[in-house]
């Protein structure tokens, strides 16, 4: 899968853009549902489902993942309680934001809440 990394925090992808503006209006709204194992992770990371609503509306796109094959989708950067949350999510037929996967970022696999650690690090799995 190809992963592209941004600066700009207001990203179009494929044919539906999906904005942060967009994220925030749609979490604003309550109109977001979480995938199964959107929830179980969810319950495993002890993330309230008001946690995913506040980091929705606060956060940032970190990575673009256009090629996905379920579908274009962003890596999202929010923060709830001063706590970083990282909220994978697409877009539903409905128009609804789907979040697909949400955790805390952490180490191995990340180094801060914004970098991802490279693959041959030590410390990367």
């Amino acid at each position: 899968m190809k992963i592209k990394r941004y600066k700009p925090r207001d990203i179009e992808i494929g044919d539906k853009s999906i904005s942060i503006g967009w994220i925030r209006e749609r979490a604003a709204k309550n109109e977001f549902q979480l995938t199964g194992h959107a929830h179980k992770e969810r319950q495993e990371e002890i993330i309230k489902t008001k946690e995913i609503r506040e980091a929705l509306m606060k956060g940032e796109i970190l990575e673009n993942y256009p090629d996905d094959p379920r579908g274009p989708s962003c890596l999202v950067l929010g923060y709830s309680g001063g706590r970083a949350i990282h909220v994978v999510c697409g877009r539903t037929k409905g128009d609804w934001l789907l979040v697909i996967t949400v955790y805390i970022p952490r180490a191995p696999k990340w180094i801060s809440e914004r970098n991802r650690a490279k693959r041959g690090d030590k410390d990367a799995t």
